[in-house]
């Protein structure tokens, strides 16, 4: 993986030495390259964040309660993808429970969590939902809050 960078800035390099001033020319095809490498680079990250995303549903009682999902993420206990944090945003008072249930892709439950939420109007915050270590949520997964 290390090699294709260094090959291709390698052939910059000669190319640019073979006219004009050979220290702009290299000046001018490190820029080049260092860009390069920096968009594939950016690249690969998106494509691996996109891929990671997980379904995520809130049902119709929480949305009319007015609470709304900003970033959702995945962490892991005993190697197995099974702790959701949620980032809620509460536009009006939310006392009570939360549940989790989280789906694979036949759409069979495989796991569910209660959490207690007390927020008042405007606040947000992150919820932690720990499923058991058993539950493994995968990108084909998906998540209903309710």
């Amino acid at each position: 993986m290390k090699i294709l960078p260094v090959f291709f800035l390698l052939v910059l390099l000669v190319s640019a030495c073979s006219s004009g001033d050979v220290k702009e020319k290299i000046n001018q095809a490190g820029d080049v390259a260092g860009q390069t490498v920096g968009e594939f680079a950016s690249g690969i990250s998106s494509g691996v964040e996109r891929a990671f995303e997980v379904k995520m549903e809130l049902s119709a009682p929480l949305q009319a309660a007015g609470i709304s999902l900003g970033k959702v993420s995945l962490n892991d206990s005993s190697g197995h993808d099974n702790i959701l944090t949620v980032y809620m945003i509460f536009n009006t008072d939310f006392n009570g429970m939360i549940t989790a249930k989280a789906f694979d892709k036949k759409g069979a439950e495989m796991g569910r969590v209660k959490v207690p939420v007390d927020k008042k109007k405007e606040e947000a915050g992150f919820v932690e939902f720990r499923f058991d270590p058993r539950t493994n949520i995968d990108t084909d997964s998906k998540i209903i809050l309710e």
